[in-house]
């Protein structure tokens, strides 16, 4: 953006503090509101437009801002990803699976992401910034489809117990579901 290269490091701080906070900010919402899905989307569109403005604008100021709204969509979104995958694994067994999934999955974008920027793409690296856009923009797509699958599931489950108390008794209920699911009356966090 054309800045000295101690300029440049100080306003690199901003955006990465505003990140923080919002990682602080978001993931305490989506406990409370127990809508991690909600708040995934909501961070995967604003880095997806962060990352839009990045590749379209060419005013120092509205780049800049663009580096705010990537900086805290990204980075908060991440920070509620690995506690939605975690709440809705039953048992400590798939808890672990899935986490270690997640983060096997999750190490390719680093590996990628060092190739999106190349030396002779600069200073603007338009390429990269209109991939990472549209891999925002699909981690939205992807959240509100689980998200939806895991609203499907949870009625599921709830027919399913409501059918077990109709032939049989509470107690006998909460036997046959925690053997058949992750218990008696677990429900996904949506």
């Amino acid at each position: 953006m054309g800045f000295s290269n101690l300029n440049a490091q100080g306003l690199s701080a901003p955006p990465y503090f505003l990140s923080f906070v919002m990682c602080n900010v978001t993931t305490w919402i989506a406990d409370r509101t127990q809508q991690r899905g909600l708040v995934i989307i909501t961070l995967c569109m604003l880095g997806g437009i962060g990352y839009v403005l990045l590749a379209t604008c060419r005013a120092v100021a509205v780049r800049y801002l663009g580096i705010f709204l990537a900086a805290a969509g990204i980075f908060p979104a991440i920070s509620n990803i690995f506690p939605w995958v975690l709440n809705n694994q039953g048992t400590d067994t798939k808890r672990g699976v899935g986490f270690a999934l997640l983060q096997l999955v999750g190490q390719c974008g680093p590996i990628l992401g060092t190739r999106l920027y190349p030396a002779s793409e600069g200073p603007l690296f338009i390429k990269g910034q209109w991939i990472c856009a549209a891999v925002m923009f699909f981690c939205a797509l992807l959240a509100v489809s689980l998200r939806t699958y895991l609203a499907w599931e949870n009625r599921q489950l709830e027919k399913k117990e409501n059918e077990m108390i109709g032939v049989t008794g509470v107690d006998e209920k909460r036997d046959n579901m925690a053997v058949e699911n992750e218990g008696f009356g677990f429900r996904n966090v949506l």
